[in-house]
């Protein structure tokens, strides 16, 4: 799986083209995010097969490697009541006490797991971006192709300017299709991430959706009160209580004389200490994609429905050209034409889009006119 990351990185699927195609909120899905849990991907991975994943406590010589291959396969368990006792009096570890009771157990069946998890995250990710390069077809990269280099020969210049100036008059209007392939890809991109928080707080049990807000009001209330009472071991902390440090494991074999013998061991997970902070960024993170895309398909929305406002935002990105003609093309046509005239005004020079606009309102308004 390394060499399917190293591959990822290197072949640039996760770097922006130079033709603009896209923008800024979108890929924030799939070059930081995907960038960033493919990064914790590989130090998860790392310290999970070069260091101890888990060590348990064994006091009977070779059977410490056994039991904590059992205990990394079969999954450990934490007592939830145990995290709100005092460590040192009450209890050895936070989440550690004497119950038996099998009811009272959680299991941390994502410990092993986590890397995996990781690496799907990533996937699920880039999968709204994949969607797009498909149906977008370097639409765009044929349209502006070249005529964002400032060095390209008069003669050349003026033939692609021709070019693309006729294509948008034949097919001005005709533009609705492509942006609303591009806005459901933004929607995919939003679903993703809200079901990404959905899918994460299954895998770690119910415990992630409120993981976050948990954490702020700890150690804004708890954690000052538990402090002042030199509580070295904050009681209730989630941050523990979602990745415990220490856990409990039970191993059976049989003995010498064919009796059962019982293990109830203890076992340090080293790498919670990492997945805390981890999953912690993640959730602060997803909150705030789903509000940036949220408002980014909110404006989009108002895109479609108010010409006004297609006008307004063409004339805040392209200063140079003339608000008299961006007025007529956007009367003139829908959203799609907006998305279309606003994603060539970024890939090409500001002066060259004026020529080209002033050209397509010309264009229009004599054909107007003559109806």
């Amino acid at each position: 799986m390394f060499t399917v990351v190293r591959g990822i990185f290197q072949s640039g699927l996760l770097q922006t083209t130079e033709i603009k195609n896209d923008y800024k909120t979108f890929r924030l899905h799939y070059t930081f995010t995907v960038g960033l849990l493919l990064a914790f991907f590989v130090i998860v991975t790392t310290k999970q097969f070069v260091g101890e994943p888990i060590e348990c406590d064994v006091t009977e010589e070779g059977s410490a490697d056994l039991i904590n291959t059992y205990c990394w396969i079969h999954s450990t368990y934490i007592i939830p009541k145990a995290f709100y006792k005092v460590v040192g009096i009450e209890v050895p570890h936070p989440g550690i006490d004497g119950t038996q009771n099998a009811r009272e157990f959680r299991f941390l069946r994502y410990y092993q797991w986590i890397y995996f998890m990781l690496f799907f995250q990533a996937v699920l990710f880039y999968i709204p971006r994949w969607l797009w390069k498909v149906w977008e077809a370097g639409k765009m990269k044929t349209l502006t192709k070249d005529l964002g280099d400032p060095l390209l020969p008069d003669l050349e210049l003026k033939e692609k300017f021709g070019s693309l100036t006729k294509y948008l008059i034949r097919t001005w209007t005709a533009h609705d299709a492509y942006a609303v392939q591009y806005t459901v890809c933004e929607f995919l991109a939003l679903f993703n991430v809200i079901g990404q928080m959905f899918l994460l707080d299954t895998f770690f049990g119910g415990s992630f959706l409120k993981y976050g807000l948990r954490v702020i009001e700890f150690q804004l209330y708890e954690a000052p009160r538990l402090r002042a009472n030199s509580t070295v071991d904050l009681r209730g902390d989630p941050m523990i209580m979602m990745f415990p440090r220490v856990s409990k494991c039970v191993f059976r074999k049989y003995g010498q004389s064919s009796a059962i013998e019982i293990y109830d061991v203890l076992c340090v997970m080293p790498m919670n200490i990492v997945n805390e902070k981890i999953y912690l960024f993640q959730w602060f993170w997803f909150v705030i994609l789903i509000v940036l895309t949220s408002l980014s398909l909110m404006m989009d929305i108002l895109l479609i429905f108010s010409v006004a406002v297609r006008t307004y935002t063409l004339q805040t990105h392209f200063h140079l050209v003339d608000k008299r003609d961006i007025r007529i093309l956007m009367r003139k046509g829908s959203f799609g034409d907006w998305f279309v005239i606003d994603l060539i005004g970024q890939n090409i020079d500001n002066v060259l889009l004026r020529d080209i606009v002033v050209e397509l309102a010309k264009a229009l308004s004599d054909n107007y006119k003559l109806l």
